[in-house]
């Protein structure tokens, strides 16, 4: 775990290819109306899910289309993925499966209003929490992720305020120290 974190931390810092910073506002505005229109369907939370999740497979298919690509995947594998495997996958990601669930969680929540930070939240939360044991946040995300973590049955624990995640990492680093046993 602490190999692929750093790892990952290590890719990151000397990735070479810049990531144009681009508006968040067609993010927002498109995940408003799907909210909006999802709102007005009348089907049961697993279909509305599996609106979800098509809506989500939509939003990257950019991504996808290159990672097939680079992994030389048939259009037919491509397609049968899609159809039979992708929401099996998607969920057991560490931090895709998250995010999938965050998003889940906000359309699932009728009414709900999409704000341009909320792709930027949703994005670091998601990473967070697959990879790390301890996460702090806002509330109302905090609220989003961890249903999404109760979803998929993992171990990761949300604190709102800093002071009791320190907290919760001293205890859980005593409790694993060599040696030591507690009373």
């Amino acid at each position: 775990m602490a190999l692929t974190s750093a790892t990952a931390l290590i890719d990151v810092m000397l990735d070479t290819e810049l990531v144009p910073a681009g508006s968040v506002t067609g993010w927002v505005e498109a995940n408003q109306r799907f909210s909006d229109w999802l709102d007005g369907e009348r089907r049961d939370a697993q279909q509305k899910r599996k609106s979800i999740d098509a809506f989500l497979l939509n939003d990257i298919q950019l991504d996808l289309a290159v990672e097939t690509h680079a992994a030389q995947l048939t259009p037919e594998a491509v397609a049968e993925w899609v159809t039979k495997h992708a929401r099996h996958d998607l969920a057991a990601a560490p931090a895709l499966g998250l995010l999938r669930e965050m998003l889940h969680e906000r359309h699932l929540n009728k009414g709900t209003t999409w704000r341009t930070n909320d792709l930027t939240d949703m994005t670091y939360l998601s990473c967070a929490a697959g990879y790390a044991d301890f996460v702090v946040c806002e509330r109302a995300m905090g609220d989003a992720l961890r249903q999404g973590i109760k979803r998929l049955q993992r171990p990761v624990r949300v604190f709102r305020y800093l002071s009791d995640a320190a907290e919760a990492i001293e205890e859980a680093l005593a409790a694993t120290a060599p040696g030591q046993q507690e009373a």
